[in-house]
């Protein structure tokens, strides 16, 4: 992974953030990385750490390579949904590319990677994947980092790659505070999309849910005793005017499976719906 840091009007630190590389063309000599958009979040300048719901995309972007030299990145592409961000950056040398694995479960041993603000040595943290439900500004795509207690938040960067056992990227940090990432079958089809459309479409389900593995223990029972239902998600909240409100789903419905295939949590819903 490599490491960035963006600053605006030339001159003022912005934010920083770890990236990896994902794509390099070696005629052109530029290769892009991939990172958190929160590189370039607009800061409420009247209140502490207050993002605004914008971004610097004209910021000027540092990336630092670990020769020690640096280079600087153009904005490519940003998507506000997903918070991920693409930049270019001009590369007479080649870069090493990650190997990513859709595969990523709850209770999953994986390793955070950053990379010091000085010395930009690695930085490696251990801990688990968790399925957590969402707070009210979390996006219903993302997962959990949970690291020893002892070791809690030695990384304090966004945008750096979590690998499993085997170094393959399976998310990438999307805010080090809440220790939440977007997950690799996200990241791996927004890419894809941006590869053949230079888009990563989002689309609107119109609703909310419940995953019933979340469930207290003996919900779960209940509902697999009486109904027959051992997984699946619970419609919380239908939009109005939605397409779900259109084809008559109502809060308590219980939706087992998408498009020919059974879900159990809403990253599964997330994946199926990019394409």
């Amino acid at each position: 992974n490599t490491y960035l840091y963006a600053l605006i009007a030339g001159r003022v630190p912005l934010n920083k953030c770890c990236g990896l590389w994902f794509q390099q063309d070696e005629e052109k000599k530029t290769a892009i990385v991939l990172t958190s958009a929160h590189l370039v979040r607009k800061q409420d300048p009247s209140v502490m750490n207050q993002w605004t719901g914008k971004y610097h995309r004209d910021a000027r972007v540092i990336v630092h390579l670990l020769d020690g030299t640096t280079a600087r990145g153009s904005l490519l592409y940003l998507q506000e949904h997903y918070e991920i961000a693409l930049y270019e950056v001009t590369m007479h040398k080649p870069v090493e590319l990650p190997t990513f694995n859709d595969t990523v479960h709850s209770g999953q041993d994986v390793f955070r990677l950053g990379r010091d603000d000085e010395s930009l040595d690695l930085k490696i943290t251990h801990g688990r994947v968790e399925y957590k439900i969402p707070v009210r500004h979390e996006r219903c795509h993302y997962l959990y980092f949970s690291s020893d207690e002892s070791r809690h938040r030695l990384l304090h960067d966004d945008g750096g790659p979590i690998v499993d056992l085997e170094g393959k990227v399976v998310g990438l940090v999307n805010n080090h505070i809440n220790e939440t990432f977007v997950p690799s079958c996200i990241l791996h089809k927004c890419l894809d999309f941006w590869r053949s459309f230079k888009c990563m479409p989002r689309l609107h389900l119109g609703m909310t849910f419940t995953s019933i593995n979340l469930l207290d223990p003996v919900c779960i029972e209940r509902m697999k005793r009486k109904h027959n239902i051992e997984s699946g998600l619970i419609v919380q909240q239908v939009s109005k005017g939605s397409y779900a409100e259109k084809l008559g789903i109502r809060k308590g419905d219980v939706i087992e499976g998408f498009n020919g295939k059974y879900v159990s949590t809403t990253i599964e819903v997330c994946a199926l719906c990019i394409y």
